[in-house]
Parts: C-alpha cells; sequence; structure tokens
C-alpha cells in the first residue's frame, strides 16, 4: 500500500468525524521536494525521530480536516519532515534547535530551487512548532503545531478513533520514542540555556508531559 493510501485509509476509518470531499488533503504530496525532503530526514535522524516526523504529518493532517482548516499539502509535508533537523548531529549548529533547524530549511529549499517566500513559510512553520502559533500565523505553521503536541503530548488525540490512531502507530511505530525525545531535548537544554527548549524541561515540566502521553513509548 502506498503513503496516499494508507492517510486515505486513515480518513475513512474517522467516519463522521472527517469531511470525505477533502481526502485530498490527507494525501502525501508526490513531489520531487517532498521525496527530497523524506530522504534528508530519514538520512539525519534516528528511526525513531523520522517516525515522529511522519506522524506528526498525519496527527496535522487528520485534525486540520477536522477543524476545516485548508492548507498546501507539500508545504505542510516538508515542514514535518524538517521541524526537529535541529536536533541531528547534521544540522545542530549550535543554536536553539528550532532556529537551526528553519535556516536548514532555508538552505535546502534554495537548492531545491523554491521561491523564497514559499521557503519563508516552511522556515517559519519550523521555527514556531517550539512557540506559540495563533490564527494570524499560516495553515501550515498552526497544522505542523497541532501536529507535533498531538504526537510528543497526546493532545487532541482522543478526537481521533482507535483505528485511525492505531493506524498511524503502525505504520511509523514510536520505537522508544518518549525516552529518546527526552534526552535529546535535555542535551540540547544542556548545552544552550538560553533557548526555549530549557524553559519547556525545567519551568514548564515538558518531559513529565511527554511521559504521560497516552502512547506505550
Amino acid at each position: 500500500m502506498g503513503r496516499d493510501e494508507h492517510l486515505r485509509l486513515l480518513a475513512s476509518r474517522l467516519g463522521a468525524g472527517v469531511d470525505l470531499h477533502d481526502l485530498d488533503h490527507l494525501t502525501v504530496p508526490d513531489t520531487a521536494s517532498a521525496r527530497s525532503a523524506e530522504e534528508i530526514c530519514r538520512g539525519a535522524s534516528s528511526e525513531s525521530l523520522a517516525n515522529h516526523c511522519f506522524r506528526s504529518y498525519a496527527w496535522g493532517a487528520l485534525l486540520g480536516v477536522r477543524d476545516g482548516i485548508a492548507w498546501d499539502a507539500e508545504l505542510l509535508y516538508v515542514a514535518s519532515m524538517f521541524h526537529d533537523l535541529g536536533l541531528t548531529d547534521s544540522y545542530d549548529r549550535g543554536g536553539c534547535f528550532e532556529q537551526d533547524g528553519a535556516e536548514a530549511a532555508r538552505e535546502i529549499l534554495a537548492v531545491l530551487g523554491w521561491e523564497p517566500a514559499r521557503a519563508e513559510t516552511v522556515a517559519e512553520a519550523v521555527y514556531l512548532h517550539m512557540h506559540e502559533t495563533t490564527d494570524y500565523d499560516t495553515p501550515e505553521a498552526r497544522l505542523l503545531d497541532i501536529g507535533t503536541a498531538a504526537d510528543v503530548r497526546g493532545v487532541r488525540t482522543d478526537e481521533l478513533d482507535g483505528p485511525a490512531r492505531e493506524l498511524v502507530l503502525e505504520r511509523f511505530p514510536r520505537l522508544g520514542f518518549k525516552e529518546h525525545f527526552v534526552a535529546l531535548l535535555e542535551d540540547q537544554a544542556r548545552r544552550k540555556p538560553a533557548c526555549v527548549v530549557h524553559r519547556y524541561l525545567y519551568e514548564k515540566g515538558a518531559a513529565a508531559q511527554i511521559r504521560a502521553a497516552p502512547f506505550e513509548s
């Protein structure tokens, strides 16, 4: 089964929660840039972290359809693939990881021939997923925020029925994601105490929230 078929099946499992006329929004874009972004994500990331990126896209897309949000599938998919590049050895430049990831996204997309404004939409979404989004931000930034919150802390996953949740988890298993992600964030916070990740961990209790998410690992 191809990637598009997986997400279409997910949508069908949601029944009345999804307008089946909006299924095109759930497909993974079959473009050269999307494929390149996926390859870069897989090449730089552990399998656990890469699967988090795929799940973040799936949760964001499914909840976006539920909320009636229109978005550009390629933009959201590429942003999802790139949003944690700053956590990887290849793209950690010593800055706050969301900023490093945003800068990497701009550079990669420039090489791929993207228009600056379109690349900036991806970079902004990558940066904002560690900050607050509002209704004034792009739909791609809002859905990446929603998708990552769902996968990291379980936010709104109760709005997706059991079969939909299980199919995403079967397709992209978590592979000990909770402890792996906590370790990545703790490393960032130790080396970069001025970054927002430090405040999330030690003022907002992010590690406990991650471990309490309604997933086994």
